[in-house]
């Protein structure tokens, strides 16, 4: 473990790159929710721990072998530690949204290319000679992200086969995220680690894969981006956010990318996303993974990419209506967590 790195989050020196020199994330992924049974002692500190570590010493670190963080939530938190309140409450982000706000003790996120070490990982973990004794599954939601990997899941849907996730574009891009090391925090309890917000959006694919690819670009990314533009874009999807009031103004349309990046800081992003494709229940949509040094990071985020302020500026413009990917999406559920620095993952700040 020694060779490893000291936050749990830091990933993405692993990354391979396409031929425009996008970062590519590990291909297949799963969230685990757990809930604790009893409260852990130090021998449950050690379990866990070893369970971890002998992922680790199994798999490469890395998308060909296996990355993970492990995440505690307010429960853990408020219940388990002196830090009462270290990790808030998930709360409700727009009018139309009417999520369940969930509270699970961790959440582990698990990812790789090869479904079948997320596999053996979960059962490493949670099996008959895992945690279980401590650690109950509340929930297991999977998904993916990659090139093919869209069009294999809905083949019925005309998503070009490039494209990694639903919307049918790339999403992360070398600019477009918050470095790991702006996003670890650097004192406290969780010095070292980071901050951690999970949703799970349903997407109404049918009706956003009806609309030509243009039309589509101009809600991602701006009204003034093409969908031959947003393919090639590779170091930030060009948003020119300053331009916002006018470009909403000119076209009647804003769009999702260029309203978020006004929650940039020095045109710098504040929260580094690990969203994926998911079909769930037969559901497709995102878990959206996103990691950031304070959760009002994300909260700050979110608000702003709401552009409620879009209808002041052209009468088109709706809460949803022509306003980015809102009418496209709902939330369903949400959760959020603290994730400590390796040393320190296994029960974190443990209260004697």
């Amino acid at each position: 473990m020694s060779s490893l790195p000291a936050g749990q989050h830091e990933w993405e020196a692993t990354f391979g790159h396409d031929e425009l020199g996008r970062p590519v994330p590990p291909r297949h992924h799963r969230l685990i929710l757990a809930d604790l049974i009893e409260s852990p002692d130090e021998d449950a500190a050690r379990l866990l721990e070893s369970r971890l570590a002998v992922l680790e010493e199994r798999h490469a670190y890395g998308p060909d072998g296996l990355l993970t963080t492990v995440g505690w939530g307010p429960a853990w938190w408020d219940e388990h530690t002196s830090h009462v309140g270290l990790i808030t409450v998930p709360s409700k982000m727009s009018r139309w949204e009417d999520p369940v706000l969930e509270t699970p003790h961790a959440i582990f996120h698990l990812a790789s290319d090869h479904q079948d070490v997320l596999e053996s990982a979960g059962d490493a973990l949670f099996g008959s000679a895992g945690v279980g004794e401590h650690l109950k599954v509340r929930e297991v939601r999977t998904g993916f992200v990659g090139a093919g990997l869209v069009s294999e899941a809905l083949p019925h849907l005309n998503v070009p086969e490039t494209a990694p996730l639903l919307l049918g574009f790339h999403s992360v891009l070398r600019g477009n995220q918050a470095t790991e090391e702006s996003i670890t925090i650097l004192s406290g309890p969780l010095a070292g680690g980071t901050t951690q917000h999970v949703s799970r959006i349903e997407l109404d694919v049918e009706r956003w894969h009806a609309k030509d690819r243009d039309e589509q670009a101009a809600l991602l990314y701006a009204p003034t981006v093409t969908a031959a533009e947003a393919d090639r874009f590779s170091d930030d999807a060009p948003s020119d956010y300053e331009s916002y009031e006018r470009t909403v103004r000119e076209h009647g349309i804003v769009g999702h990318a260029q309203a978020a990046a006004r929650a940039r800081v020095d045109n710098v992003p504040v929260i580094n996303r690990r969203d994926f494709a998911t079909v769930d229940d037969g559901k497709p949509g995102t878990h959206f993974v996103s990691l950031q040094r304070e959760l009002r990071d994300f909260n700050n985020t979110r608000a702003i990419m709401n552009a409620a302020d879009g209808s002041g500026y052209h009468h088109s413009v709706g809460t949803r209506r022509r306003n980015g990917i809102n009418a496209f999406f709902d939330v369903t559920h949400r959760a959020t967590a603290g994730i400590p620095p390796r040393g320190s993952r296994a029960y974190p700040e443990l209260r004697s």
